[in-house]
């Protein structure tokens, strides 16, 4: 697996959790996705001096991956990017650059479709909290490319395959790819509240309806304010890998950071415990109905 080097030690930039466990006994075809709650930063990062770490750290969906950490008891497969989406974002498509952060745009390699350039929020973020800069410097062509191959690719790969095992033994994939949001919206937005859980599926492209209205269902039943596609409907992940066409179906769930965290500080608050508990509740019931529905595929499979 390729690694970071984190304080002068290499780490795996991707770590699979419960990859051990026999596919085909695995009850439930459901994996988590876990692409932004990295906290290791990369030695070779050389942000701006000026920013403080919690500045720094403000777009990490830090702590999502605990919120869920009653997947391991359930059996179920996840993956998990141990760096920050500031160094790179896995779930940015890896032709979205902003040539402006580059020493020379004339040598990079791949194509260039940029987007989030305004908010500094492309595959290589220039910006946090929208208005401070990242860098204090231009990025060369050959630190970027390293980061695409020692954290990206290996990101897709590895969920990529844990999909492919879990839909070969089952007829079917299901996939939660989780997040977190700000309490607020930008300042484009107007600074609104966003909603306590916001389930994005790309406008239904993504998975099935039902699929989409379990999720929610499980989370609004435990008294949060839920809303599908209410403020994201997704970024590069669920659109690689949601097509419920071939009963492969991925939904992204948001939830709001004020629920469990202070945004500011960057630590947990009084209500972590009890959002650590309903998520592992919602997950109880999410997986339910993902073992149900597998079931009945390979019922009418065999028939």
């Amino acid at each position: 697996m390729p690694s970071i080097i984190v304080n002068g030690k290499p780490i795996q930039s991707v770590t699979v959790k419960n990859n051990h466990l026999n596919r085909g006994s695995q009850e439930a075809p459901l994996v988590l996705s876990f692409p932004h709650s990295g906290d290791n930063y990369p030695d070779d990062f050389f942000t701006n001096p000026e920013l403080t770490f919690e500045v720094l750290d403000f777009p990490n969906d830090k702590y999502v991956d605990e919120l869920y950490f009653k997947s391991l008891e359930l059996g179920l497969v996840s993956i998990h990017a141990n760096f920050p989406r500031t160094y790179i974002d896995v779930n940015r498509n890896q032709h979205n650059i902003d040539t402006s952060m580059l020493q020379s745009s004339n040598d990079w390699y791949g194509r260039i479709h940029p987007a989030g350039v305004d908010s500094g929020t492309t595959l290589f973020w220039s910006k946090t909290k929208e208005i401070f800069n990242i860098y204090s410097r231009k990025l060369e062509h050959k630190e970027l490319k390293h980061r695409l191959a020692s954290c990206f690719t290996p990101y897709h790969q590895q969920l990529n395959s844990e999909i492919y095992q879990i839909y070969q033994n089952h007829g079917c994939a299901y996939i939660l790819d989780c997040h977190s949001m700000t309490q607020f919206d930008g300042k484009k937005r107007g600074r609104k509240e966003r909603p306590q859980i916001d389930i994005g599926t790309r406008n239904g492209e993504s998975c099935s309806q039902e699929y989409a209205e379990c999720v929610a269902d499980s989370f609004s039943e435990l008294g949060y304010d839920v809303k599908i596609n209410g403020r994201f409907v997704g970024g590069e992940i669920i659109l690689r890998y949601g097509w419920p066409e071939i009963d492969q179906h991925i939904l992204q769930v948001e939830i709001r950071r004020d629920l469990y965290m202070n945004e500011e500080n960057r630590g947990k608050n009084e209500n972590f415990v009890k959002m650590q508990n309903d998520c592992g509740n919602a997950l109880i019931k999410i997986r339910e109905y993902v073992k149900t529905k597998s079931n009945s595929i390979n019922h009418n499979y065999n028939l």
